[in-house]
């Protein structure tokens, strides 16, 4: 196999490959305790994982009945799995939607809607936990959101930013991905619309924000895909709620066919959705996660650290960092470089794969892949051999310091 020439992704461009962020693995539909004839939606599941909280709709056992309503039900986990899903709330469940869009940190505080054709949608509430039973739930008014069009949202961990998916009188399509953040006082500000990056002529719903808040993850018919809708990835970039890089397919363990939405990850290993992939109304399936390091090619793999060793050495570093927006390679970076290659410069097997593990300004980082490739070459390295990409969650406004790092792969034999 020929090995592919220089590749660049930059976080700024549109990916038009599945998911860079990360691995998905095992898919699975959970049992029938939590799916059921009806549909499931919107799962969340509680800090400490042991609780899983859903919307269950035409559903006979809805306190509305199969046409008259929405209800929040919970599963729990144990050790032979999750066990019979319930809607037993009270004060929080009642005949119209109940809809929950939110967990606190803590587990003792959940977030909800309640919608009816009769009444505004004009809050949020939220019910504290006491002696096991949820409180009744407190209003908390939000400007600018209402229930004439549907209304999707997330709320935040800590109760400062909420993530709604609605139909705006600034929207770009049939329905777009909104935000309000709360002030200092505890006021929400009137909902902000994401903008182009996010949000198409299609629809974009089902937004959920990772617990650090660094990514966005949200559903879209709008940029293009494998069906119905699938899901996306985007990173907050610098520290902004108003810069989004391009978002990124999830990918085809995730995406069907089909309509697949309500993606909420846990601590970048197991992840829940929702999907109508074998049947008219949609169930929720899990998937296992891990990151995904960087975006070799099929038959591509790393050297493991005992190859690392023997081939260049055990004490010998793998980063090169730059310092106060330096973009000059400094005598002890072209030292290493030179170094690495020398060692592999005839195994043409052997390729390097540069990465940007953090950097501090996008512009900088692309002149310092420059100078790293041209070393690269002047050192042997041939153009084929070489692989440059940014990892997605590189960017951190907070950083003074861009960290770059020389990884080696090998090709399959053939």
């Amino acid at each position: 196999m020929v090995m592919r020439c220089l590749l660049f992704f930059f976080i700024f461009s549109v990916q038009q490959g599945f998911s860079q962020i990360h691995e998905f693995t095992d898919l699975t539909k959970l049992p029938v305790t939590v799916n059921s004839k009806g549909e499931e939606s919107m799962p969340l599941l509680s800090p400490d994982q042991k609780r899983l909280f859903f919307v269950r709709s035409f559903f006979e056992g809805n306190l509305g009945g199969k046409f008259g309503g929405q209800d929040i039900w919970m599963s729990e986990k144990s050790p032979q799995g999750w066990r019979p899903a319930s809607n037993k709330m009270k004060y929080i469940n009642t005949r119209e939607n109940n809809v929950l869009v939110g967990i606190s940190a803590d587990g003792n505080t959940v977030y909800t809607l309640k919608t009816s054709p009769s009444s505004k949608l004009e809050g949020i509430y939220f019910s504290n936990a006491v002696q096991k039973e949820w409180a009744r739930p407190e209003f908390v008014p939000v400007a600018g959101i209402e229930n004439e069009d549907f209304v999707g949202m997330f709320v935040s961990r800590d109760f400062d930013v909420i993530l709604l998916s609605m139909r705006g009188l600034d929207g770009m399509g049939e329905e777009d991905i909104y935000i309000s953040l709360k002030d200092k006082s505890g006021i929400w500000s009137k909902p902000r619309n994401l903008g182009p990056t996010i949000n198409t002529k299609g629809f974009e719903i089902s937004p959920f924000l990772s617990a650090d808040k660094k990514r966005l993850y949200f559903s879209s018919s709008g940029l293009g895909g494998l069906g119905d809708a699938d899901i996306f990835c985007s990173e907050r970039l610098y520290n902004s709620w108003e810069t989004w890089s391009a978002p990124v397919n999830l990918g085809e363990v995730v995406n069907s066919k089909k309509f697949d939405a309500y993606f909420s990850i846990y601590g970048d290993s197991v992840a829940f959705f929702t999907s109508n992939r074998d049947k008219p109304l949609s169930d929720i399936y899990t998937v296992k996660v891990s990151p995904k390091i960087g975006n070799l090619a099929p038959g591509q793999k790393y050297l493991s650290q005992d190859e690392w060793n023997s081939l260049i050495g055990t004490n010998v570093v793998k980063q090169l960092v730059f310092e106060n927006k330096a973009t000059d390679l400094t005598s002890a970076h072209r030292e290493l470089i030179y170094y690495i290659a020398n060692k592999v410069s005839f195994m043409e097997d052997i390729g390097f794969h540069v990465l940007v593990r953090e950097e501090d300004d996008a512009q900088l980082m692309r002149d310092r892949m420059k100078q790293i490739y041209g070393e690269l070459r002047q050192a042997g390295i041939e153009s084929k051999r070489i692989r440059e990409e940014q990892n997605p969650s590189s960017v951190k406004a907070s950083s003074s310091v861009a960290v770059i790092e020389l990884m080696l792969f090998r090709e399959a034999p053939h």
